[in-house]
């Protein structure tokens, strides 16, 4: 059965995408299907980080029954499959975010994951992918806007009845001018599953368009990433 787990974050650029792109390819690595789903129909990045600037085929046009699943989902060189959002203003404006339902109606059964970057706040958008959910993941930074805005995705997610994975404790610091793991898990009520530091891997990554966790499986960020992986497939072979 296809566990859709939802990346979240309540505020924006606390590096959702890059968390649910280094999952994606962690979990394949595992040997398990995954498939990457941009969720965010306002500003997509998943695509972008990958090196694809125009994508032939879309969620947009998959919401407006231009073309079939099969079409819009496209397969990456480091094995992970994707469905990218447009990232044309134009082809946003034609899309109905009350349609989102339906790209989850046909994507159960395609893959043991789907891993969903979803879009940042607490409006609609963001209520149609927990809705749609089995889990989340909640992606934060040490600051306490961050961490006050992922408790509120948290409450919404619960009232969504998704279950919370976990919280991954994205750029931090080693603890200079930043909130405590310790004190971000306390205030969210969630344990910290991973702390990611800032890594210049992972800037490296993102010039070079591809998931640090296929390019340095052996780097600071690409272990955790790991563990993120192992914690995830571990729990959904306990669940029915």
């Amino acid at each position: 059965m296809t566990r859709f787990i939802a990346l979240v974050s309540g505020k924006g650029g606390v590096g959702k995408t890059t968390s649910t792109l280094n999952l994606g390819f962690a979990l394949n690595q595992l040997g398990r299907k995954v498939l990457l789903l941009d969720a965010n129909l306002v500003t997509p990045n998943l695509s972008l980080q990958l090196g694809i600037l125009d994508p032939k085929g879309t969620l947009n046009q998959f919401l407006r029954k231009e073309k079939s699943i099969q079409e819009v989902t496209h397969l990456h060189e480091s094995g992970v499959s994707l469905i990218p959002s447009s990232p044309s203003y134009a082809e946003f404006q034609k899309t109905n975010p009350q349609k989102l339902t339906e790209v989850f109606e046909h994507l159960d059964d395609h893959a043991d994951f789907v891993l969903i970057d979803a879009p940042s706040g607490l409006g609609y958008e963001v209520n149609q992918v927990l809705k749609n959910s089995d889990e989340v993941l909640i992606v934060v930074n040490p600051n306490l806007s961050s961490v006050m805005d992922a408790l509120k995705t948290i409450q919404l997610a619960k009232a969504n009845d998704n279950i919370i994975s976990g919280v991954v404790l994205n750029m931090s610091n080693n603890g200079r001018n930043e909130m405590k793991a310790e004190e971000v898990a306390n205030i969210l009520g969630h344990p910290i599953i991973a702390n990611i530091k800032h890594d210049r891997k992972m800037r490296k990554s993102l010039h070079k368009q591809a998931p640090l966790t296929y390019l340095y499986p052996k780097s600071r960020s690409g272990k955790e990433f790991r563990k993120i992986a192992e914690f995830i497939d571990f729990h959904s072979k306990l669940k029915p």
